[in-house]
């Protein structure tokens, strides 16, 4: 016999008797889960009141949850707007510094000082993107009868790249690589040093004297949020090209040099290679960790992200407790109901009902309560967010006109999605105790229960 013939007169035999049984099985199966369904949704609904009392407690802790952990996401953010914007992402600030370790045939102690011609060979670092002079001094700031003292820094056009400096809308733009080559006479003024000089009247083009030397205004910086800041924040800071910076003082030496590392998740190996090219350069130990000070904002994130993570655990751990609790009440709400029907339980057992069935039943009308407690409690969060957000947190204090430094209460997804983790194993537990006495319940005994 032929292979094809074999497969005809195979395909042309009756189904197996086991492919009967299963397609049965499922239809059973399928029948039995629409049974239990109906007779859990009849269970809700007989005891309306109850059921709505349970539903109460779940909606309130979930209210609890949601609002906790929105004030933990929205203080860690409103955090994070100020730190990121007082230096930049994978941004560090170094310093000099006095070593305190021994090198080389060198005394401990020993002053370390920075020059511009640093920068260049930490640039050529793989680890480094870019990097930047600075230097920094007060000095008097004058347009016509206006005058004051502000913070100066001469700066390389890739600093405002690296802390942030951009212009507000339609006032200008940041310095250039033109402006450093040519060493023009052209500043970039901070929010408030634009305020203080020129009030309402548009900046960009206007000469101002700094230490008697004048200078044309080229861009006014965007209203700045800071949460830290070294020298000065830099709102109250005016910057000029580095190459420009000897006319108004001594260059031999920097303030500080800033880089910005390639990747800031490998921080720490690019500060070593940086410390590495300058030991080997002023002969002090990488390790001294005083011979260069160092400012690293990826430490100072990380820190802050550590605090507003720990703050987030603990409201998480308040909002579980008060769901916990709704929990407790479905619990104690469906051990009543188990001892209510004793007798219908043992009815439906004598009837022929299994111990899965009930088991079934009884889950299935502790997830009913807690799903629509729980979609209560989200419809209310939802509204509770819109009417109390955002709350005042830093904006007043640092001067935020935007406000992105209060508090904003945020419904986001995955808020939900933690929510709803928890709010299933609530309803898991709070279903499953009682509805494994109702489905271990003898149905003699339940038959003669009064």
């Amino acid at each position: 016999m032929t292979p094809p013939e074999a497969a005809a007169i195979e395909s042309s035999l009756p189904l197996a008797p086991t492919h009967h049984r299963r397609v049965r099985g499922r239809a059973r199966t399928l029948q039995m889960l629409k049974e239990v369904v109906r007779e859990a949704v009849y269970g809700v609904s007989r005891n309306r009141l109850r059921a709505a009392l349970s539903m109460l407690g779940i909606s309130w802790g979930i209210v609890s949850v949601v609002m906790l952990l929105a004030y933990g996401n929205g203080f860690h953010d409103a955090l994070m707007v100020g730190f990121r914007n007082a230096f930049g992402d994978g941004v560090a600030v170094l310093f000099s510094g006095q070593t305190s370790m021994q090198a080389g045939g060198q005394r401990a102690g020993r002053r370390i000082r920075l020059k511009p011609e640093d920068v260049s060979a930490l640039a050529e670092l793989p680890a480094v993107k870019f990097a930047s002079p600075e230097y920094f001094n007060r000095l008097t700031m004058t347009y016509g009868d206006r005058t004051s003292t502000f913070g100066l820094r001469g700066v390389a056009t890739s600093y405002g790249t690296m802390r942030g400096e951009r212009p507000a809308r339609g006032q200008g733009r940041w310095l250039t690589d033109d402006d450093m080559a040519e060493r023009r006479r052209v500043v970039f003024l901070g929010y408030e040093v634009a305020r203080k000089l020129f009030g309402e009247q548009r900046a960009v083009g206007q000469t101002i004297r700094i230490g008697n030397r004048p200078f044309e205004v080229v861009g006014v910086m965007e209203d700045k949020v800071q949460m830290s800041s070294y020298f000065q924040p830099d709102k109250y800071c005016a910057f000029i090209p580095w190459t420009t910076m000897g006319e108004l003082q001594d260059t031999t030496y920097v303030s500080t040099i800033v880089i910005q590392t390639v990747n800031p998740l490998q921080q720490d190996k690019a500060l070593r290679q940086v410390r590495e090219v300058l030991g080997k350069k002023y002969r002090f130990e990488p390790t001294d960790e005083r011979a260069i000070n160092i400012q690293d904002s990826v430490e100072n994130i990380g820190m802050i992200s550590g605090i507003t993570n720990g703050l987030k655990m603990v409201l998480t751990f308040v909002g579980v407790l008060t769901l916990a609790i709704g929990g407790v009440g479905i619990m104690n709400i469906m051990f009543v109901s188990v001892t209510e029907r004793t007798r219908e339980i043992g009815i439906r057992k004598a009837l022929g009902a299994r111990r899965r069935e009930i088991l079934l039943q009884f889950l299935v009308e502790a997830f009913i309560i807690t799903f629509l407690g729980g979609a209560v409690g989200v419809a209310a969060s939802w509204l509770m967010v819109w009417v109390f957000s955002p709350r005042p947190f830093l904006a007043e204090l640092l001067d935020d006109l935007s406000r992105r430094t209060d508090i904003h209460l945020v419904l986001s997804l995955e808020l939900l999605g933690i929510c709803t983790a928890i709010l299933m194993v609530v309803g898991m537990i709070a279903g499953f105790l009682p509805a494994m006495r109702a489905s271990r319940l003898d149905p003699i005994e339940a038959l003669r229960y009064e």
